[in-house]
Order: structure tokens, then sequence, then C-alpha cells
């Protein structure tokens, strides 16, 4: 077996191997294996076996988060248990800044992953769900609700405010210019964008995208990290966007606020666990 820089031909080559993927977070995680590059840094590598790709495996650097690159590897199932992914993690580690910091991400419950990732150094830093609440599942409230443009300068700014308050975790820099850019330009899919208020400033939001399941919105909703208790707002908004659509909402160990407005709806039976993730990083 040898391992060799990415060439054009190996998404399907692989694909062939590896199969479907099994979440909507595994075919997010496979976008990072490619070629590689260099603004920003990144490095993709395949395993050969033979003549026929039988992994891969990735590093990216990500201008938001400096502190840690994300890293990716996957082997196919069949050439799993012969230290494949070892090699690639240790080739990508090599071709990596000196002192470079990693993250990746495997599915909750998988103890071979959990036990290969304890391994090679990383320890867990977060837990989050992606969860998919019924159509209704919310009452409306006295709240009243307005719509913004998507490319709203107030929203742009809490948004990147919100995002690097719930990041503590993972810091992140996130500026005003780049939440308009990574959350709420037309190239991200950003449909609708709902807010309420109190005293005239913005108190929470909701972003809403398109899902990969019918009628099922994806939904970044967040608040004012300053406001003392935005969870009324927070209900308000999954009332309004959800009232005739199931909502597909990420929450994680930092998202406090949100997770105890979610877990009403888990609690009431109207909403259900779609996939559960780890977080892990080797600086931990």
């Amino acid at each position: 077996m040898n391992i060799r820089e990415w060439q054009d031909g190996d998404d399907l080559r692989l694909l062939e191997i590896f199969g479907d993927p099994g979440s909507a977070q595994h075919h997010h995680d496979r976008i990072m294996l490619g070629p590689s590059t260099q603004d920003p840094f990144g490095v993709g590598l395949v395993a050969v076996d033979d003549g026929i790709p039988v992994a891969a495996g990735a590093i990216r650097a990500q201008a938001i988060h400096p502190q840690r690159m994300w890293c990716f590897i996957e082997t196919a199932p069949l050439q799993r248990q012969r230290g494949i992914a070892t090699d690639l993690f240790h080739e990508l580690v090599a071709r990596a800044p000196e002192h470079t910091a990693f993250k990746t991400r495997s599915v909750t419950g998988d103890e071979a992953t959990e036990q290969w990732l304890k391994g090679q150094g990383f320890r867990e830093i977060q837990h989050s769900q992606r969860i998919v609440v019924a159509a209704g599942s919310y009452a409306p409230t006295q709240i009243d609700v307005q719509q913004l443009a998507t490319g709203s300068v107030e929203l742009s700014q809490l948004a990147a405010q919100y995002y690097n308050a719930s990041h503590a975790w993972d810091p992140s820099e996130l500026t005003l210019t780049q939440a308009q850019q990574l959350l709420l330009a037309p190239r991200t899919g950003a449909q609708q964008a709902f807010v309420t208020r109190q005293d005239g400033r913005i108190v929470a939001f909701a972003i809403a995208y398109p899902g990969p399941i019918p009628n099922v919105v994806d939904l970044f909703v967040g608040h004012d990290p300053q406001h003392p208790d935005p969870s009324e707002h927070i209900k308000t908004l999954l009332a309004v966007t959800g009232e005739q659509r199931s909502l597909a909402v990420e929450i994680d160990n930092a998202t406090t606020v949100l997770n105890s407005v979610i877990e009403q709806a888990v609690a009431a039976d109207t909403a259900l666990i779609e996939h559960e993730s780890t977080i892990w990083a080797t600086d931990a």
C-alpha cells in the first residue's frame, strides 16, 4: 500500500468502495476530501492498494476557527482494521505546519472510531445533535415576529456575535462580513430570516435554509448573547417558522437556551434526534 496526493477522478473511484454516506453529517464531512490547496491551506491524500484507492484523508484550515484544522479520514468498509487510517493520519500530520492542532467528528456511540481517536491523542470537546421538530410543535405567543432581508447588516452583526459567543469550545473570529458570506449570502441557500425585538433591538433570530428532506427546513437559531432570558423569543420563532413545516435544528452543549426549548418538544414526543455527533480535538 502507498499514500499519494489526491488525483482527478478519485472522488468517483472512492464513492464506489465507500458507498453512500450514512447521514447528512457524513455527506458534509466527505466534502473535505479533495486535492491539496494553499489558500486556505489543506492537504488531501489517498491510500492505494494494488492500484486501487481504498481510503482517503484530508486536513483543512478554517479562517474563522484558526486554532484547529478539520481532519477527516474514511476507509473502505472491507479495508478497515489494517492500520490504513493511522498511516493516513500520520502522513497528514507530517504535512501540516508544526504544532498544528486538529479536530474531527464521529458518530456518537461508534466505539471503534472513538477508541481509534483516543489512540491518536484526540479528546472529546463537544457533543452535538441534529433534531427534527414536527410542524406545529410550539404554540404561538404574543411576541411579534418580523421578517428581514437576508442581507440585513443588523442581522449579520448579531449572527456573528452569537456564533462567536457560542463557540468558546472552538474559538471563532467570525466577522460581520464573514457572517454575511457564510450564513446569509445567496450561495448559502438562506431563504428567509425572522427576528423578534425588544425595545427596538433584535433579541432572537432564525435563518431558514432548504434541507435534504422534503418539507423539512434547516434552521439556524440564535439570540443576543447579552439578553437575560431569550427563551420565549426563541419559542416564538420556532412556532412561526414551524407552523406548517418540520424544522431541523442543530444543538450542542453550548446552545443552552435553545436546548431547553427544543427539549420541550422532545419531551412531548413531537421531535426526534436524527443524528448525534461527538467532536474531538488533539489539544483538548
